[in-house]
């Protein structure tokens, strides 16, 4: 598995460039702007969808807005927007969880919301006749509420009377038709054929059938659930949906996530990361959220579909090229760190010994700057051991290296062109990581504000209300970096930080300290502990 592993990720965007639910391309700009309280051309902009009979970014852009902190004004679309807000709000309370899991408060207070939000709901059904977004709060109403069937149906019909082609009003049906809540997996299955065998050619409604196998957990397959047992048909359809489209289609994104979600449930790994390429950085909430917060869900299953792929490949196979075009996002611009260490560069490597990792050290004062330095590593030869540990990143070093050292270590990462993230490691865990990444990214006042006394503490300095000011400033990601690390009496960041790799090679001072066996850095390391300066075979420049 360690030997296959790195090869696994051959056109796999980094895990820092994908995000969730991202809008379409012509909604950024609008909902950026809405963020800071300026909403006419996101007025605009919904204008233009209702004219259009735009449903599909009509629908995206209310469900922006009514996640959004601020208050919508009054307008012609604001019910929608409010009743977006209120589903929303009584299904965060209730959670994704399956109903054994949630407890009895919870349900009190989701149907105490559910009650609340219906005559929100109905004003703006009745304000946008021929609207079918605002149906898409009163489906998930309906399920929630346990509505009769009758009324179901007679909800579903008014929705597909408006667009009869629309995703969301169909998810919302396969959901109510399921067998966890008030249908049967013969229900939804059929109900998901029939819709998919009229969709127009090219809809994603084509392959709506892989959505409701999502609610088919694979020892029901085994089972013989019925419509399961055409769970490799549905793949198939599914996957030549998603070959039909380009990588990061808009579109697709439900799709694939969908479809690789039953690829990875049915151990398909090759097949699945060839999804994954194609989903490139737009992961989608459903269905992540049904193993807890969308983000990380995808990251952690999609490196399950690499380690289970590197393991299964033979002791003399190889892994098997893409079979997909990569979206441009795979040569995404790489993450640049580097790391703040207490303390000087003998020290450090001398921590870094069992570390199994190849870093770049140069001295800056009571501080070393570290850096991955992969040029030193010999082709092909990363390091088992470092694998292993998952030392894919400077904040993983620290945790395993500085751990029993009490050396309390600051990260800052940019990452690509819009983000960039500044983290603190003590105790051998990430205590904070705070992540500026533009309008709409800035943390709670509270979450700033124990961000910022962190930093302070592992800086030795600062005012920690300026460093909170700093860390929910909406501003440009790189120069709020700069500004908060010159605030805490840090060392300025190397020339061409996130330009380039490897800042830290023309350092005065600079050395390597390269990754050894396990059994070597236990010889270096005991081999003299009362010597502040043991022999470390640092490679000077």
């Amino acid at each position: 598995m360690v030997r296959n592993l790195e090869a696994t990720g051959v056109g796999l965007v980094p895990d820092h460039a994908v995000v969730v639910g991202a809008p379409d391309a012509r909604a950024v700009e609008p909902l950026a702007a809405a963020r800071q309280g300026a909403y006419e051309p996101v007025r605009a902009l919904l204008a233009a969808t209702r004219a259009e009979g735009d449903w599909v970014l009509r629908h995206e852009v209310v469900t922006a807005l009514a996640g959004m902190d601020a208050g919508w004004p009054e307008d012609p679309d604001a019910l929608v927007v409010e009743a977006f807000r209120r589903i929303e709000e009584a299904w965060e309370v209730r959670t994704a969880a399956r109903a054994k899991d949630v407890s009895e408060e919870q349900y009190r207070a989701f149907r105490t919301l559910l009650d609340d939000a219906l005559p929100v709901i109905e004003a703006a059904v009745e304000a946008s006749p021929g609207d079918p977004v605002p149906w898409s709060a009163v489906l998930p109403h309906c399920i929630g509420a346990q509505a009769p069937r009758d009324v179901f149906e007679e909800c579903l019909g008014q929705a597909l009377a408006c667009a009869p082609h629309h995703l969301p009003t169909h998810v919302h049906a396969i959901q109510y038709l399921s067998a966890k809540w008030h249908g049967s997996h013969e229900e939804m299955f059929a109900y998901a054929a029939r819709v998919a065998a009229d969709a127009p050619e090219g809809s994603p409604l084509r392959a709506l059938e892989v959505v409701a196998l999502t609610e088919v957990v694979p020892r029901e397959a085994k089972r013989g659930v019925p419509g399961a047992d055409r769970a490799d048909a549905i793949i198939a359809a599914a996957q030549a949906y998603s070959a039909s489209r380009p990588p990061e289609d808009h579109a697709a994104r439900l799709i694939r996530n969908h479809l690789v979600w039953a690829l990875n449930g049915r151990e398909r790994w090759a097949e699945s990361l060839d999804v994954y390429r194609s989903i490139g950085r737009y992961a989608t909430a459903h269905p992540w959220v049904y193993m807890g917060e969308p983000l990380e869900a995808f990251r952690e299953v999609r490196e399950g579909a690499r380690a289970g792929l590197a393991a299964s490949i033979p002791r003399n196979g190889t892994v098997p090229a893409p079979a997909v075009p990569l979206p441009s996002s795979a040569n995404a611009q790489a993450a640049h760190e580097i790391a703040y260490v207490p303390g000087p560069p003998q020290r450090v490597s001398q921590e870094l010994l069992l570390c199994g990792a190849t870093v770049r050290l140069a001295p800056a004062g009571r501080w070393t700057l570290m850096e991955s330095a992969p040029s030193e590593e010999a082709p092909g030869k990363r390091g088992r051991r470092a694998s292993v540990l998952r030392l894919d990143g400077l904040a993983a070093v620290a945790e395993s290296a500085f751990d029993s050292a009490g050396m309390t270590t600051l990260v800052a990462r940019r990452e690509g062109d819009d983000a960039c993230v500044l983290s603190v490691v003590a105790k051998g865990r990430t205590a904070a990581r705070h992540r500026w990444a533009g309008p709409g990214a800035s943390p709670s006042q509270e979450t700033a504000r124990r961000h910022a006394d962190l930093l302070v503490g592992a800086a030795g300095q600062g005012d920690a209300r300026e460093i909170a000011r700093l860390l929910r400033d909406p501003g440009d990601p790189s120069q709020l970096l700069i500004r908060t690390l010159t605030a805490l009496g840090l060392p300025p960041l190397p020339v061409g930080f996130g330009e380039r790799a490897e800042v830290l090679a023309d350092a005065r001072g600079a050395t390597v300290h390269r990754a050894r066996s396990l059994w070597q850095g236990m010889k270096d390391f005991m081999s003299d502990e009362t010597d502040p300066n043991p022999p470390l075979q640092l490679d000077g420049r």
